[in-house]
């Protein structure tokens, strides 16, 4: 999108991404599922510095004989200064790392049906028209 604005084809507003941005109150979803971690069989960690609370401590959440899979660009937290023995780090491109996994688990076909699905979505959940572009290169 470079540096094009997102904005919604129907009441023109800005489309926020479906992301929590660094200040902004977690949704009540995320508390439901903060129960999942001392039960967890494995846990994947990608992409992140871990540094922002309370993400960063979450890898800790798990018992200390589960597998933690971190896939980073760089070592980051308590998994570069503190591993555990059955800690897997993948550093490098993080598109490429998944790639690799999803290869290794067989799940390519999945994947690629997966995106095509998703890639046709409407990026606005609250209407179903796609977005129309705004700023400097919406007409192009």
């Amino acid at each position: 999108m470079g540096d094009r604005v997102p904005c919604c084809a129907v009441c023109t507003g800005l489309v926020k991404p479906d992301v929590v941005f660094f200040g902004e109150a977690l949704p009540q979803r995320f508390l439901l599922h903060v129960v999942d971690f001392p039960t967890a069989d494995l846990l994947l960690i990608l992409g992140t510095s871990l540094q922002v609370e309370p993400f960063a401590s979450l890898s800790e959440a798990v018992r200390s004989s589960v597998p933690r899979v971190f896939m980073n660009k760089e070592a980051a937290g308590p998994l570069s200064w503190r591993p555990r023995s059955r800690d897997v780090l993948q550093l490098g491109d993080l598109v490429d790392s998944v790639g690799r996994l999803v290869e290794l688990l067989g799940w390519s076909e999945e994947l690629t049906d997966l995106i095509q699905r998703e890639t046709g979505k409407s990026l606005h959940r609250c209407h179903s028209r796609p977005f129309v572009q705004s700023g400097p290169q919406a007409e192009m």
